[in-house]
């Protein structure tokens, strides 16, 4: 009974922020930090803290320059609130995750919430009010929108699509938003200026932890991001119309901000550079700029944060909330749709953030099954933006350990025989390798190379034997062994 009452209690504190910052200081998972300065002081507080595995969410108030209740929280995701399992335990509760209800949820409109609080308009419109941090020392401005959900409605259906996309603030009642060419917001978004009207957006900077996780997945077109948070909770969220747009975004946000974005040629602002999940600066140049018409927030409210950083931290990677994981997750469900069988592990190699390298174990079963599953890979929806390494490993790998990939590669992969290379893929403006003269022209395109490091088909039965202890008779001398000796009970 209290192990279901606890579960009830995160799942409410999933789909409610301030619930989930109660509990996670009932939990000792909360970091109250105040005084703390926007410019670039809390950007290297969050640096330190994702040097942690699982690290603490950490809340700024008393934020130098702000109202004392105006807060910011970051790591609201990646805490030990939501943390389910370890390595591939992890991945597979994920999985289990997406598949509890399969059926989206669509949400349902009332008339008012939370977020109706304090309804700003005309001159009462000063985005500049709320905290928006520098984060790092290059970024080229305060950004606002780093787990935020940027919301549009496409202009020829009633499909309402949710993203997060990075916010840039430039003055009282204008900031940017960054949208890389093909993402869902950008495709709508042309939809309205191809009919020579601006595009209408809301955008949350202060939402539920699950719908920070919606917007930052990859469902399908036509799927709504609330409805698959919907399907989460196991409830409808409650949506109200901006009265301006009406534009729908959920009622107990805690900062929302309403407008519309006219075509770039006919305005357009300097956005970035700003420190990407990658870890570099590589993106900056003239953006679209949203007009803010309207804000809406509750009493003290709350920005959530979470810049990408340096995909080395190790906070950064293992947490739950954790994108590299959930891309894993998708990623192996996508696999299996497509017909590829016997899969048994998908992973994300540390320092390759939720995109770059993908690590795919499978049990060889009939001829080009290994091929098979890595052209699946390189094209399916989750992982066709951004990518650059495909590897593909035997069943007896361990692909959350780095070493044993390196191994699997050093010994089973043959460069001239055992790889694939694809040129024309889908990239973006963050990619580090992306060419000056790409970039310039918007050939969003690289190439992927996909690693079979696995025993050739044809005579894996006559492949050398692994030098490595029975794992049964392992476990059975552990067990024999510990508690007796140091070393093996890990002190």
């Amino acid at each position: 009974m209290q192990e279901s009452n606890e579960q009830a209690r995160r799942l409410a504190a999933l789909g409610d922020l301030r619930k989930a910052l109660e509990l996670a200081e009932e939990m000792g998972e909360l970091e109250v930090i105040e005084g703390a300065d926007p410019n670039l002081e809390i950007g290297a507080l969050y640096h330190f803290s994702l040097q942690k595995k699982i690290p603490p969410i950490l809340l700024f108030r008393k934020i130098k320059g702000y109202p004392d209740d105006h807060r910011i929280a970051v790591n609201v995701r990646s805490s030990r609130l939501f943390v389910d399992g370890h390595g591939l335990d992890r991945v597979q509760a994920l999985r289990k995750q997406r598949r509890k209800n399969v059926q989206p949820i669509p949400p349902v409109m009332v008339e008012t919430g939370p977020v109706m609080e304090h309804v700003l308009t005309g001159d009462a419109v000063d985005v500049l009010k709320f905290p928006a941090p520098k984060w790092n020392e290059g970024d080229g401005g305060k950004y606002i929108g780093t787990e935020c959900m940027v919301v549009t409605q496409d202009p020829d259906s009633d499909w309402v699509n949710a993203g997060t996309y990075r916010v840039q603030v430039h003055d009282a009642k204008t900031v940017s938003i960054f949208i890389e060419p093909g993402k869902h917001g950008d495709v709508i978004r042309r939809k309205y200026w191809a009919k020579g009207v601006a595009c209408p957006f809301a955008v949350s900077v202060g939402q539920a932890p699950v719908l920070g996780a919606a917007a930052a997945s990859t469902p399908p077109e036509n799927v709504s991001e609330f409805a698959a948070a919907g399907a989460r909770l196991g409830r409808p969220l409650e949506l109200v119309k901006g009265k301006v747009t009406g534009i729908p975004f959920p009622a107990d946000a805690e900062l929302v901000f309403e407008g519309f974005m006219a075509p770039p040629e006919e305005r357009s602002v300097t956005e970035g550079p700003f420190g990407e999940w990658p870890g570099y600066y590589t993106s900056t140049g003239p953006a679209p700029v949203l007009d803010v018409k309207a804000i809406y927030h509750r009493n003290a409210p709350i920005v959530t944060g979470s810049p990408p950083m340096k995909p080395t931290y190790p906070g950064a990677y293992y947490g739950i909330a954790s994108t590299s994981l959930l891309r894993a997750a998708n990623l192996w469900d996508e696999l299996e749709a497509a017909g590829v069988p016997g899969v048994t592990g998908v992973w994300k190699m540390p320092g390759s953030g939720a995109r770059f390298m993908n690590i795919i174990s499978i049990r060889q079963m009939h001829p080009g099954h290994a091929k098979m599953a890595g052209l699946v890979a390189a094209g399916c929806g989750s992982n066709a933006y951004l990518g650059r390494v495909i590897i593909i490993v035997d069943d007896d790998i361990d692909i959350t350990d780095p070493a044993e990939v390196i191994w699997a590669i050093s010994t089973r992969w043959d460069p001239k025989t055992a790889t694939d290379i694809i040129d024309g893929m889908w990239t973006g403006h963050i990619d580090p390798m992306l060419p000056p003269e790409r970039r310039e022209a918007h050939e969003m395109t690289n190439s992927r190379i996909i690693i079979y490091a696995v025993r050739p088909f044809h005579w894996k039965d006559e492949f050398p034997k692994v030098n490595a202890i029975d794992k049964d008779y392992a476990e059975a001398v552990k067990r024999k062994w510990q508690g007796k000796l140091k070393f093996l009970d890990g002190t």
